[in-house]
């Protein structure tokens, strides 16, 4: 199973929690886009995981939208914790839709959904409220130069 920093708590759940992670993760440096796009698909993940223990039908056709409206309505998710996923959920789609997502907006993301990460572990984990997580480490961002950037391509 992969490993990461910054999720490393989640390994006591779905392999799938930590797989993402990992790969938002690692991707950061090259690929912010797809950081953003692993990580709504994290939050879709605890989603379903929430909805699964709780009961609360799903199938592949449920948007997450829609199954964060029947978390919500079933168990009254608090409104910051609501507004992690909804905000993962949104900037993964614009990532999707947009490939144009900057390193900045990726780190944020990551942070929101470690965020999430904690929160889910609190309430789901062995060890519950009393679980505490250390720091974010933040993964450099990395310093373009001309060297390494593309050429135009009529030169």
């Amino acid at each position: 199973m992969a490993k990461s920093s910054n999720f490393d708590f989640l390994k006591e759940h779905d392999p799938v929690f930590i797989q993402l992670a990992y790969a938002a993760e690692q991707a950061f440096s090259a690929d912010p886009n797809t950081t953003l796009i692993k990580l709504r698909q994290l939050g879709e993940a605890f989603a379903q995981d929430m909805a699964a223990r709780c009961g609360i039908e799903f199938d592949d056709k449920s948007s997450q939208a829609d199954l964060l409206f029947k978390l919500n309505r079933e168990i009254r998710l608090d409104a910051n914790i609501l507004s992690l996923f909804h905000t993962l959920r949104t900037e993964g789609n614009r990532a999707t839709h947009q490939f144009r997502t900057q390193h900045k907006e990726a780190l944020a993301g990551l942070q929101l959904a470690r965020t999430l990460a904690i929160w889910f572990h609190q309430a789901f984990g062995k060890q519950g409220a009393v679980f505490k997580a250390g720091a974010l480490s933040r993964p450099p961002i990395p310093a373009y130069n001309c060297a390494t950037c593309p050429r135009k391509l009529n030169n």
